[in-house]
């Protein structure tokens, strides 16, 4: 898993038919009900820890499968829940845009001669946006020990012929 990735993203390719692969997570998920929780719908799965088990950092499970040349890709995306990534890209959308603005605000003053306060902008956003990205590499680091129970979980539904995790 590489350690820049904030969601990190496994590959496992397998002789299994698509649907084998999705059965088999699916029949895995109703023994470990107590350990996991999800739901498999046509060709992606979504699984995550119970509600007892689960904290604000607590990772989730995307998975789906392609069938490709007599194989079977299974991709899984692991990252937070839904309202956490969102309200992440909020404030990095948020921090980048007023940075945008400030910057470009302070540079036209500058170049008209006039005193460029908003120049400022520059740096803070740079810092804001790093103090989101560590809150985020934070959140990851809490939920070290659930990603790697949902990998293994992963790679022991599927035989795997290869596998790549990054």
């Amino acid at each position: 898993m590489a350690a820049t990735r904030l969601r990190p993203r496994c590959r496992i390719v397998t002789d299994q038919p698509k649907e084998q692969v999705l059965d088999a997570i699916s029949l895995k998920l109703s023994k470990h009900s107590n350990l996991l929780e999800g739901q498999v719908v046509q060709e992606h799965a979504f699984i995550r820890f119970p509600e007892q088990k689960q904290h604000y950092w607590s990772p989730e499970l995307h998975i789906w499968a392609r069938e490709q040349d007599g194989e079977t890709i299974v991709y899984g995306v692991i990252g937070p829940k839904p309202k956490i990534w969102t309200m992440f890209m909020f404030f990095y959308t948020a921090v980048l845009t007023l940075a945008f603005f400030g910057a470009s605000y302070g540079l036209i003053q500058f170049w008209l001669g006039m005193e460029a306060p908003f120049l400022w902008s520059i740096p803070l956003g740079i810092l804001a946006v790093s103090l989101v990205y560590l809150a985020a590499k934070y959140g990851q680091h809490r939920g070290r020990d659930q990603m790697r129970e949902l990998i293994d979980f992963l790679e022991g539904s599927v035989e795997q012929k290869s596998d790549k995790i990054n």
